[in-house]
């Protein structure tokens, strides 16, 4: 037992009794100088029961028999008596301070044990919060990784090609209500495959999120770029003319091209083939615009890669006009 704890169980025996003593002690000294004390018994009766209270039942049953004495000595002494009938407020005194110290000590038990109760209540409440609060955070969090695993592609941080497409027929039949311009980007990697026979497969990955890191420094926050599968990208331009569509994916494909690669200590030209659509209101399709940027983009491959072509809206005027800026020599 640790010293400051038995001290305090030390002042908690002694702290009953010695408060009846004082208490009997000045009732006496008080009564035999000649003051009147109407009601002695309840002012012994409430220091029996606090000593009860606060000690339990020893220091409770040492403060009644302090108290019964005191009483007894009031009862003996005619002078100091001020209520007949002393045999029976002698047996009186004794009763109560025998069954006081017993009630409180009862009460305060009951009380204790209502209040441990209650503590414990608190306690497995406070640990079911904590758990619950817990299993939140870890449903958000799950939630959150879903929700990611759904719509990021994760090499590169961009966009999949199933949330692209969901973004962009948002877009497209927003573009249908306002009769808005709308273009889109495909493009890829050239000669990816190259990369990887020469440099492996993590090389590969290296440039794929190379690529993405540079067209996403040129896209607005309105734009909607993606990974949609492989070494291929789409871009999604809203409230965009086929002529600024051209425009922005040549300054990308330059941008890309004036942004060299360094893989195990070699620099690798990184170009991209761009095929551009200009989407048709209101009949138009995402499907259908994204069939006609691919078709542009291999009409890139073929004219030489590293160059952007552009297949206009209409069919029965299937002329394409090509903004090139000619391959560097390699």
């Amino acid at each position: 037992m640790k010293p400051s704890y038995r001290r305090r169980a030390l002042w908690r025996l002694a702290f009953g009794p010695l408060l009846t003593l004082a208490t009997a002690g000045l009732l006496l000294v008080i009564a035999r100088a000649g003051v009147q004390v109407p009601v002695p018994g309840v002012i012994m009766l409430v220091t029996v029961c606090l000593s009860a209270y606060v000690g339990g039942a020893l220091p409770g049953y040492l403060s009644a028999a302090i108290g019964v004495n005191c009483g007894l000595a009031f009862l003996s002494a005619p002078d100091l008596l001020f209520t007949p009938d002393r045999e029976f407020r002698q047996q009186l005194t004794v009763a109560i301070g025998l069954i006081a110290p017993a009630v409180v000590v009862f009460l305060r038990t009951r009380l204790a044990g209502a209040l441990e109760r209650e503590r414990a209540l608190r306690e497995r409440a406070e640990a079911a919060n904590h758990e619950l609060r817990t299993l939140r955070a870890e449903l958000v969090r799950h939630a959150q990784k879903l929700e990611r695993l759904a719509t990021i592609d994760d090499l590169t941080g961009l966009y999949n090609r199933r949330h692209f497409l969901a973004l962009a027929e948002d877009e497209r039949c927003r573009h249908a209500l306002e009769q808005s311009p709308m273009a889109i980007l495909i493009f890829d990697i050239d000669l990816f495959k190259s990369v990887n026979d020469r440099f492996g497969h993590d090389a590969g990955d290296a440039v794929i999120r190379h690529v993405a890191d540079v067209c996403r420094n040129e896209v607005s926050r309105s734009d909607i770029l993606a990974r949609i599968g492989g070494e291929e990208f789409a871009l999604l331009l809203p409230a965009t003319t086929a002529e600024q569509a051209v425009a922005r994916a040549d300054a990308m494909r330059q941008r890309l091209e004036a942004t060299p690669f360094e893989v195990d200590g070699a620099k690798v030209r990184v170009t991209v083939s761009i095929g551009v659509a200009e989407a048709a209101p209101p009949t138009d399709s995402i499907g259908d615009l994204m069939k006609r940027a691919d078709q542009a983009l291999y009409q890139a491959k073929r004219d030489g890669r590293n160059r952007v072509k552009f297949r206009r809206a209409s069919p029965q005027r299937a002329e394409e006009a090509t903004v090139a800026a000619a391959a560097a020599a390699a």
